[in-house]
């Protein structure tokens, strides 16, 4: 009986062993892709800063940034119906890639509109309709599209494929950013050109060969079913973006090109701090739905936030102290932004913190939670950033004051987050 029980408890230990060892194999995988999409994301950063003006740049990047938002509406959010039956019910990933295509087909004549729009009111004295739309239809469809192909990858746990898919597909705009540059392009409406294809050939490649082969089927009563819950996501994804890319159109709106150039460097130098982190809260994310269990994620959340405060200022540290001894290493227009970056040290802290918080709430299937935590942290961003500009132009000031700015809105991301995972019953299933 003792033996028995011996056996029985060699046994558990050794499962538990090789879960664990799994677990950093899969880490390691997803480490390993985000470490390779970020030095390529600082090639792409580094060359496309060298070839347009820092104006142009401020430009590109606010369409980039609105195209980022509306993506998050293409599909109405199917994306995250394939991630979940990838994670769970993987034979149903020919059901809802159908619906992610046909929602995604349905809104795009809408995001259209809504581009041709934004237009109209920003961009008609600073950029041509036809190379505003090709950065946003890039974004929308194509780079949507991409990432579609990475979260399947990611939920059938073929992490070491979705990383290669992420690190090609970075690589590969990043070589077309250094041959634009080395050519001595420097015309935007070009980039744009240029962008647009680029992105279509490294969707349709990723989509052919690495995308898992099934038979579309058409289900619509199956797609109603998770219908609410794309919906949530969508919203919910869309606010974050807005919380997170916009500030740069309203810097464009409230300081002009040559503040939003600057801004958009600062901000571009602060978010590749995260890059890294965005594997472990990818499974951390997957463990939440498996696993069910939630009371001890507030404790743990906590703590993640105090590592992830340590990381992400330590790497901005990093960032600062290189360009500090080689000012030029990155070009003229990157150094012009870098030079600011020793007064923002917190932001990345917290802006990556925000980050893991909506995470911990899709996880746990908290999605109208979710969607007001971001509309509340999208306007209190968007009133606190215009706030600072009314106050000053002075780019300096303006981000020392980003650092007080974040800090408010991680306090009410945590107070909120965490507050909702406690009073949540112990070990309480999601609806599926």
């Amino acid at each position: 009986m003792e033996l028995s029980s011996y056996k029985r408890g060699m046994f558990d230990r050794l499962q538990r062993i090789g879960l664990d060892k799994q677990r950093l194999v899969d880490y390691s995988s997803l480490l390993g892709g985000q470490v390779g999409r970020l030095v390529f994301s600082m090639l792409y950063f580094i060359t496309l800063a060298r070839a347009l003006s820092l104006s142009d740049f401020g430009i590109f990047a606010t369409a980039s940034s609105i195209g980022i938002v509306l993506s998050r509406l293409s599909g109405l959010g199917f994306v995250s119906p394939l991630f979940r039956v990838a994670t769970t019910k993987p034979s149903l990933l020919g059901v809802y890639t159908a619906g992610f295509l046909t929602a995604s087909a349905v809104t795009l004549p809408i995001l259209a509109a809504v581009a041709f729009l934004l237009h109209w009111l920003i961009y008609s004295e600073l950029l041509t309709l036809l190379a505003f739309m090709l950065i946003v239809i890039a974004e929308v469809l194509f780079w949507r599209g991409l990432e579609a192909v990475i979260i399947v990858n990611n939920g059938l746990n073929k992490y070491t494929l979705a990383s290669s898919i992420g690190i090609s597909s970075v690589a590969v705009k990043a070589i077309a950013a250094a041959v634009f540059w080395y050519q001595g392009y420097t015309n935007l409406e070009l980039w744009a050109e240029v962008y647009f294809a680029v992105l279509g050939i490294a969707l349709l490649v990723a989509f052919v060969l690495f995308y898992p082969k099934q038979k579309l089927r058409w289900k619509p009563k199956a797609w109603l079913l998770r219908l609410r819950d794309a919906l949530g996501v969508s919203a919910a994804e869309c606010l974050f973006y807005m919380q997170s890319e916009l500030d740069k159109v309203l810097v464009l709106v409230l300081g002009g090109e040559m503040l939003a150039g600057l801004y958009a460097i600062v901000m571009r130098l602060v978010d590749l701090t995260a890059m890294p982190l965005r594997a472990l809260s990818t499974m951390l994310t997957q463990w939440i739905m498996r696993k069910r269990q939630s009371r001890q994620m507030a404790s743990t959340g906590l703590k993640l936030d105090a590592l992830i405060a340590f990381v992400s200022v330590g790497a901005l540290i990093a960032i600062a102290l290189l360009l500090s001894f080689f000012p030029n290493f990155l070009g003229k227009n990157i150094s012009l932004g870098a030079s600011y970056l020793w007064l923002v040290l917190l932001v990345p802290a917290f802006r990556n913190a925000i980050e893991l918080h909506t995470d911990l709430l899709y996880g746990h299937e908290r999605m109208a939670s979710r969607v007001w935590l971001l509309i509340y942290l999208a306007i209190t961003k968007a009133a606190l950033l215009a706030l600072i500009l009314n106050y000053t132009d002075d780019f300096a000031t303006v981000a020392i004051w980003l650092n007080a700015a974040f800090g408010l809105l991680y306090l009410a991301s945590a107070l909120a987050v965490y507050k909702i995972i406690l009073n949540r019953p112990a070990g309480q299933a999601a609806s599926k």
